[in-house]
């Protein structure tokens, strides 16, 4: 059985319980809880209040999504990585109190927050920088119940552990239970990658997935439903099958190509996944 879930990141205009009812109303039975909704962990009374809201709206939290822009396991500075796994390791524990399966994180910087970032000595600070952060998290996650799940990103630009080919023999070091890889289609074209072929590099790592459409010629992480630009849905969908792919089916549409609100897209997209069969 395949069980689908809906981001809260398209829902931008809302509060948490409010993209909870709409992603409900849609048909979906889980969600990928966005920081943009949760921006620090809740506890206490908000945890409770938060778990009976997912329980009384019939919603599982599928993945939590950590924190995005500096918040990265890479980070080239000894004090912003410090800080960083400080809150990528309360995220774990907020995902493992709601019953969530895995924490979708962002292993290196966008260059865009990087001073000085085309440095060439970056990429392997970078990347000594995230082994020793998920050496330090991957055991929060062990003690939490949940995986973290390192997401393909879409920079153009030399860092290291960008795409599956460089992600998955990454976390072949670490155990199996604690971390994963989570394939977004759209950051796959965005940088020249065919989403297809990043899900069978995957492989049997693969724990998550962030299903999204971009424009074939100018692919800009655009965050359209599925079928609205021009990946090969057939061929995604074929390779998800090959490698017996476990997890969650999660749609990320953020924006709606022809204008329709958050509430079409949710609605829309619910309509595309019965067509596919889920």
């Amino acid at each position: 059985m395949v069980d689908i879930s809906y981001s809260t990141a398209g829902f931008n205009d809302r509060d948490i319980y409010a993209a909870l009812d709409a992603i409900a109303a849609a048909g979906f039975g889980h969600a990928e809880i966005s920081a943009h909704h949760v921006s620090a962990p809740l506890v206490g009374a908000a945890l409770r209040t938060f778990r009976s809201g997912l329980e009384e709206r019939g919603i599982a939290a599928g993945t939590v999504h950590a924190p995005m822009r500096e918040n990265v396991l890479g980070a080239p500075e000894e004090g912003w990585r410090v800080e960083k796994v400080a809150v990528l390791a309360s995220y774990l524990r907020f995902a493992g109190a709601i019953g969530a399966q895995g924490v979708v994180i962002h292993p290196v910087p966008n260059p865009i927050f990087v001073p000085d970032p085309e440095r060439p000595e970056l990429p392997g600070v970078i990347a000594e920088a995230t082994r020793r952060s998920l050496d330090e998290l991957v055991v929060v996650a062990a003690d939490a119940g949940v995986c973290i799940l390192l997401e393909n990103l879409p920079y153009d630009c030399s860092y290291p552990f960008l795409n599956m080919s460089e992600l998955r023999p990454l976390v072949d070091e670490y155990p199996a239970a604690e971390l994963g890889l989570v394939v977004d289609t759209g950051h796959a074209w965005t940088i020249g990658n065919d989403p297809a072929a990043e899900i069978r590099t995957a492989g049997s790592r693969l724990r998550g997935t962030h299903l999204q459409d971009v424009d074939g010629e100018n692919p800009q992480d655009n965050h359209w439903m599925p079928g609205q630009g021009d990946l090969d849905w057939n061929s995604i969908r074929a390779a998800l099958a090959e490698v017996e792919y476990p997890g969650l089916w999660t749609f990320e549409a953020i924006v709606g190509r022809r204008g329709e609100s958050f509430d079409d897209l949710v609605r829309l997209t619910r309509e595309v996944a019965a067509e596919w069969g889920l």
